[in-house]
């Protein structure tokens, strides 16, 4: 009954005759202007059906997407009448909560009740009001270069932290490691970040994490008498400049290249650390990521040693500061040699505690990062209870 009702409002207000393919990036009419060429706005085309109707196709930049992310972003401008937005991923399937915003930094969800849905969650469509402002609608938030930069100037003004440029993307693109270094001699915490670029969640929670790492408290001064800092939030700059929604310019999963090190990005990173010099060791690794909910992937060190159990202890550790939040999350241990995910290369390569702290696609951003910030801290509780 669904789907019948859903085509019945679909052929009401998609006259076929009407048809006009646009090949551009952008499609206007009468009534309204929209475009998708910018960063971040990802793989479409158009077709304007009536003035106050147009369809987008959602495209991946390969056929053969792994762990699809369908992903899109347009620009509209104001408009004084109503407007329907179709959006027909095609093979794929509806995945995100569309996003709105007139600045591309406050953003909200678009009511549920303006969305309709057909029964395969393969195509959707979007009412819009009257509108004196231009909008950005996205699958999720817009957090492309001018976020990073914004934030990387923010460290950059920190006396503590120091960058290098490690490499270059294959669109050339720079790929900047931080580091946190009060004594060299100290162990190192590994962390990366955006190897898939639609994974926007795991972006908002490593700024959290890092920062917390790096605050002017106790404890993170503590942090660092102890231990140094090297981390990469920006992995595939590439990928998200383009609105990928899983892979590099190469067409490459960055997160399936570990070990292989075909793809200057993790190359980059993997050059790095083998230029360490024998006196400097890599302790915790931890690489952000989205998925569908609150889940730690886990490689521990179960044999006698000083951090044997150490992610196991540590997240349950943060468990009760975590519940006064509502921050529900699953620790699911995995390991496995030779996949290319980066989480087990390092496991396997420098057999210390690695994780994939991966992070609900819809969870309530201001508790990611409050969420980020409770397991930071209990990050450096828990390293420095070891000393």
């Amino acid at each position: 009954m669904i789907k019948i009702l859903f085509f019945i409002i679909f052929f009401l207000i998609n006259p076929l005759h009407a048809k006009i393919i646009n090949p551009d990036k952008q499609c206007n009419t009468s009534a309204v202007q929209i475009d998708f060429d910018f960063p971040g706005a990802g793989n479409l085309t158009c077709e304007i059906i009536n003035s106050k109707y147009i369809k987008f196709f959602i495209n991946p930049e390969t056929d053969d997407s792994i762990n699809p992310s369908p992903w899109f972003a347009i620009r509209k401008s104001k408009h004084s009448e109503d407007i329907k937005l179709e959006f027909d991923y095609k093979n794929y399937q509806h995945r995100y909560d569309p996003k709105i915003s007139n600045d591309k930094k406050i953003w909200k969800k678009i009511n549920q009740t303006n969305i309709l849905k057909d029964e395969n969650g393969k195509i959707i469509i979007i009412n819009f009001s009257p509108s004196n402002e231009k909008e950005y609608i996205s699958s999720q938030e817009l957090i492309t270069e001018d976020w990073y930069n914004d934030w990387f100037n923010y460290l950059g003004g920190l006396e503590k932290v120091k960058s290098e440029l490690i490499g270059l993307s294959v669109l050339k693109k720079p790929i900047t490691m931080f580091f946190v270094e009060e004594n060299t001699n100290n162990p190192y915490i590994l962390i990366l970040g955006r190897q898939h670029p639609p994974e926007v969640t795991g972006a908002i929670a490593i700024k959290s994490f890092v920062n917390e790492l790096i605050s002017k408290n106790d404890l993170s001064e503590s942090f660092l008498d102890n231990y140094n800092i090297i981390f990469v939030p920006l992995m595939n700059p590439d990928g998200v400049e383009n609105g990928y929604w899983r892979y590099n310019e190469n067409k490459k999963d960055l997160n399936r290249d570990w070990g292989i090190f075909s793809q200057p990005e993790t190359k980059s990173v993997n050059n790095k650390l083998i230029n360490f010099k024998d006196d400097k060791k890599i302790e915790v690794f931890i690489d952000f990521h989205s998925t569908y909910k609150n889940i730690f992937y886990i490689s521990d060190i179960s044999e006698s040693h000083k951090l044997q159990n150490f992610l196991k202890n540590w997240l349950n550790n943060s468990k009760p500061d975590l519940l006064k939040i509502d921050y529900d999350y699953k620790i699911v241990n995995s390991m496995s040699p030779n996949n290319g995910i980066s989480k087990n290369y390092i496991f396997n390569k420098y057999n210390i505690p690695s994780v994939t702290y991966e992070v609900s696609d819809v969870e309530d951003r201001d508790k990611i990062k409050k969420s980020s910030s409770i397991l930071s801290q209990k990050l450096m509780q828990s390293l420095l209870e070891l000393k």
